[in-house]
Order: structure tokens, then C-alpha cells, then sequence
């Protein structure tokens, strides 16, 4: 009989029946890998290799799949139950849409209800947004991401202006006459001047001039003695800063002149006019061509730059652009902006004709 075999599992001393082993087979303590011995073998042997416990482990493998089965929801009752689930919800939905065609009444609610809901929340959307301190926190948020300036496709299109210089004329670089150039540093000196009076009128309290002070006119030319005007063109010749006073002693500075050439070429000229171009002339003909698409032309400019590579004065030559808000920001932006190699004269005249196109 079965339950007089014995049976002895590794490091155990407990003495098994059939019964008990398969037992614990069923109960998955003893798998197939586990090593069993009774006296009718000569060795150990794993239980899956033992005939006599087949049934058991193929008994235990039905059970496991089955729990499989179950844990996953693919057993055939599972299946069954969901497939009454599906089957119920079906009726539910026929009934729902039965009793909508058999009563449109109730449709028109519902369909009223969700219209009365919806147009419910927007108000309370626009509410909160537009008179809540939140929503105007985030209103603010929002309207400060918007760029200030709407991109126009069009405007762009007639903005896209081509700016280039007249190879035809070419720059002209010429030196100037004894009695222009100190005309043209008196000027120099005196919007000097005039900048540093601004200063001080801003510094001081509003309303101090007296009646006729603010009568009498201010003309610049008489602040400026023409022993001034000669020391300023002594320290633009030396290369020395000008302070102002009388008393100014210009320096020699011979190492640093030996190495600059007498006058700006044509070639410093072009690299600067290179350099500069996109954000000066094409920037104002492009920011002009907005207010009107038909702009174009020859715009012939003239500056006058110091030994010491500033832009002293910029004119325009084309009586078409004089007084317009093109000529107005290139001399401007010239002005601020360009800044030429210095040199061992005073004053030179750059002539640079560009043409306009906005095709």
C-alpha cells in the first residue's frame, strides 16, 4: 500500500508517507528540483524524475494554471462574467436611447441642461479672469508675453528694403579747408559745451533762471574763443584728451602718431560702412519703408570725423530726404555708433552715397 512506503527529503529527518509527500507537492513546498529518497531506490532523485509522483506534479501545474487564470481574469468565469457585464451595459444604453426617441421632451432637457452648463461656466471663467484679483494676475501675465509690436506679414514684405552703396561714385574721403574745419571744431566745442550746461540745468532746481535769462538767446558760437578752438585741434592732432581749460597742455604722443596714417582710406572707410550698415542705414530705411512702401532713392551722406575717429557732424546731401524721420535716424544712429581708426590729421570729410531700393 501507498502509505507503508517511507520517504526522507534532504536535511530532514522526519520519515514521510506517499500521502504526505504528495501532499506537499500539491501545496507547492516540494518541487520538481526537490531530492527524495525511500529504500527501494539506490540514490536520490528529484521528484520530477520519479514516476510514481507524475500525476501529483501534472495535478499541481492544472491547479497553478487555473489560479493563473483567475489572478489575470481570463478564466472561463471571469470571461463569463464580464461577458454578462458587456451584455447589460448594451440593454442600459438601448434603454437610454429608447426612452430619448420615445420622448423627445427629455432630450431637449438634457440637451438645454448642458447648454445652461456650459455657458454657466464661461460666465464664471470671464468673471474670475476679468474682475478677481487672481484672473487680472493672469491676465497681466499673459498680456505682458505679447510682443509690443504685431508682426504683419505684409508690412514685412515692404519692409524688406535693399540698401547698398553706388559702386559708380564710390566714397570719397577728402581732407578739409583751414577755415572749415575750424568752424567745424568751434561747432564741436560748443555742443560740447551745450551738453555739459543740460547736465548742469538738470542738477540744479527747476525754475532759478531768471525772466531774462530765459529771454536772452543762447548762442553757442560765443562761448567758444578761437584760442580754445586751437587747443582742441592741437589735442586731436596729438592725440590727447581735451579737459577744457585754458591751461591744457598737449603732450607729445610721437610713438603713437609714427604708426597712424595722415588720412583715412577709402578701405577703413568701407569696413566701417560694412560693420555698421545693417543696424544704421538699413534699419532706418527698412523702419521708414513701414510708413510708406514707395521710399526709395539715393541718399548721399556726408561726416565729418575727427582725428581721433569720431563722427564730429553727419549731413545729407539728397534734398528728397531732408527733414524726414529717415534722416532724422541716420544721423542719430551715425553718429552714436560709428566709430572710425584714428589718424594724424584733424578733421576729413567722408562722402558715402547709398541706394535705396525697396524691390
Amino acid at each position: 500500500m501507498e502509505s507503508e512506503r517511507k520517504f526522507r527529503l534532504v536535511n530532514d529527518e522526519h520519515i514521510y508517507t506517499f500521502e504526505e509527500i504528495a501532499q506537499k507537492i500539491l501545496e507547492a513546498e516540494i518541487s520538481r528540483n526537490t531530492l527524495i529518497w525511500e529504500p527501494a531506490l539506490t540514490d536520490w532523485v528529484k521528484t520530477g524524475n520519479y514516476p510514481d509522483f507524475a500525476e501529483v506534479l501534472a495535478e499541481r501545474d492544472r491547479i497553478a494554471q487555473e489560479a493563473l487564470k483567475k489572478a489575470m481574469g481570463t478564466d472561463d468565469e471571469s470571461l463569463e462574467r464580464k461577458k454578462m457585464r458587456s451584455l447589460f451595459d448594451e440593454v442600459e444604453k438601448e434603454k437610454q436611447h429608447l426612452a430619448f426617441s420615445h420622448t423627445p421632451w427629455l432630450r431637449w432637457t438634457v440637451t438645454v441642461f448642458a447648454c445652461i452648463a456650459m455657458i454657466a461656466s464661461a460666465v464664471k471663467f470671464l468673471y474670475t479672469l476679468f474682475y478677481t484679483k487672481e484672473g487680472q494676475q493672469l491676465l497681466g501675465a499673459i498680456v505682458e508675453k505679447i510682443p509690443e509690436e504685431t508682426i504683419d506679414i505684409e508690412k514685412v514684405r515692404m519692409a524688406s528694403g535693399v540698401t547698398r552703396i553706388d559702386e559708380v561714385k564710390g566714397i570719397t574721403v577728402q581732407k578739409v579747408e583751414k577755415k572749415k574745419e575750424k568752424d567745424l571744431l568751434a561747432e564741436v566745442l560748443a555742443e560740447m559745451r551745450a551738453e555739459e550746461e543740460a547736465e548742469k540745468k538738470q542738477k540744479t532746481a527747476v525754475g532759478t533762471e531768471t525772466t531774462e535769462e530765459k529771454k536772452k538767446p543762447v548762442s553757442l558760437f560765443d562761448k567758444v574763443s578761437d584760442e580754445e578752438v586751437e587747443q582742441f585741434r592741437r589735442s586731436l592732432l596729438a592725440k590727447t584728451g581735451y579737459s577744457g581749460s585754458k591751461n591744457t597742455v598737449v603732450k607729445d604722443n610721437a610713438a603713437k602718431m609714427a604708426a597712424l596714417p595722415d588720412e583715412l582710406s577709402s578701405k577703413q572707410v568701407a569696413a566701417v560702412v560694412k560693420e555698421h550698415s545693417n543696424s544704421t542705414i538699413a534699419y532706418c530705411y527698412n523702419k521708414s519703408l513701414k510708413l510708406d512702401a514707395s521710399l526709395s532713392g539715393k541718399l548721399e551722406v556726408t561726416l565729418s570725423v575727427l582725428g581721433n575717429g569720431r563722427v564730429a557732424k553727419v549731413e545729407t546731401n539728397t534734398q528728397k530726404f531732408k527733414g524726414t524721420n529717415l534722416e532724422r535716424c541716420v544721423k542719430d544712429l551715425i553718429k552714436k555708433k560709428w566709430v572710425f581708426p584714428e589718424f594724424n590729421g584733424t578733421v576729413t570729410e567722408v562722402t558715402i552715397p547709398f541706394v535705396l531700393s525697396s524691390e
